[in-house]
């Protein structure tokens, strides 16, 4: 819910009653309210609300925001490795409109991948902004170790296009490999274009899904990316998509890791014969001397605790000159009441 007055609002007014701009004196009684118009009221649905506030494009494929997430891990590395400086790319939306919107969203500047998703239709759109586009550019032609990055008002050049398809390139196997979990795809880079008037891949009506990415070179914001992927593309996967929480989950390593190094643990171990329950005044009443009764039967097999815990019956002995004991089955109530149970 939003706040009744934001945090400026609030410290302008705590600063005027303190200059005695404004009294903090209760209103005279006598003095009658100001009457308000009544407002018209309406059903409010809050979770419906709270569903409106997520980013819609992500509530159409359910964890498509898992695969982008693993799409911009694999996307910083090859950026990384490729400009030899250190790049993070970060999801920061993913919203749908329809096609002809999205390419006008980015106002034909900078430079537009187009690519195939065999067996997929449609293919998809990749976007540089002028931003990322030019910063790109001038590490490539070898600039100075620098974090500030220019973003010329012109169009790109066709030799610009052609150095920028390399960084194009990488993206179709971090893309594929990013899918892998969903469906293999093989996917191609066709063409890179700087004007978007000859970008065509599906009906200027079709609903897309718009991702946009922001890139950061050593912490700085360098310019974004966007994904522009229609509807259709994705829509025959929504049931992989959907059942991409177990598939991770069954991937996960964790619990065979901890089995793992749980049997590496020391744990304690007792060969019991028998217990007794005494009160405190008879322990402490208890002299050199004296016998307890286990009310053990020594024909009966011992109780082996693992950790306070009945696990095993054992039979008792003599190996190498030492106490010991021949494990003889799992522990069961019926056979240990002799001697205790737990």
């Amino acid at each position: 819910m939003e706040p009744i007055l934001s945090k400026q609002e609030i410290a302008e007014l705590l600063a005027a009653i303190k200059a005695g701009r404004i009294s903090t004196d209760l209103i005279e009684s006598s003095q009658p309210w100001p009457t308000r118009q009544a407002m018209p009221a309406s059903h409010l649905d809050l979770f419906t609300v709270y569903e409106r506030i997520r980013t819609s494009g992500e509530l159409r494929i359910p964890n498509l925001d898992i695969i982008l997430d693993n799409f911009c891990r694999r996307f910083s590395t090859s950026l990384t490795n490729a400009m030899l400086r250190n790049f993070v790319v970060e999801r920061a939306e993913i919203a749908t409109t329809v096609f002809q919107q999205s390419l006008a969203d980015l106002n034909n500047q900078g430079a537009v991948g187009i690519y195939s998703t065999s067996p997929l239709k449609h293919g998809c759109l990749f976007h540089f902004d002028t931003l990322m586009a030019f910063t790109l550019l001038e590490i490539m032609l070898g600039s100075a170790q620098s974090n500030e990055s220019l973003a010329l008002n012109r169009n790109l050049t066709t030799i610009e296009i052609s150095l920028l398809k390399t960084i194009m390139l990488d993206i179709c196997n971090e893309l594929a490999n990013a899918m892998r979990p969903v469906a293999d795809i093989q996917v191609q880079l066709n063409k890179v274009e700087n004007n978007f008037r000859l970008v065509n891949i599906v009906e200027p009506e079709t609903e897309v899904l718009v991702t946009r990415f922001n890139i950061r070179l050593a912490g700085e914001l360098c310019g974004q990316m966007r994904l522009i992927v229609p509807y259709p593309t994705l829509e025959p996967l929504r049931e992989r998509f959907k059942a991409l929480v177990t598939v991770a989950q069954a991937a996960n390593t964790w619990a065979s890791q901890l089995a793992h190094e749980a049997l590496a643990m020391d744990s304690l171990v007792i060969a019991r014969s028998g217990h007794v329950n005494m009160t405190i005044r008879k322990i402490l009443s208890l002299q050199p001397g004296d016998i307890v009764d286990l009310q053990y039967n020594p024909d009966q097999p011992l109780t082996i605790l693992i950790e306070d815990q009945p696990l095993f019956q054992a039979i008792a002995g003599e190996r190498n000159g030492k106490k010991a004991f021949h494990v003889t089955g799992r522990h069961s109530n019926r056979v240990g009441g002799i001697h205790g149970n737990t």
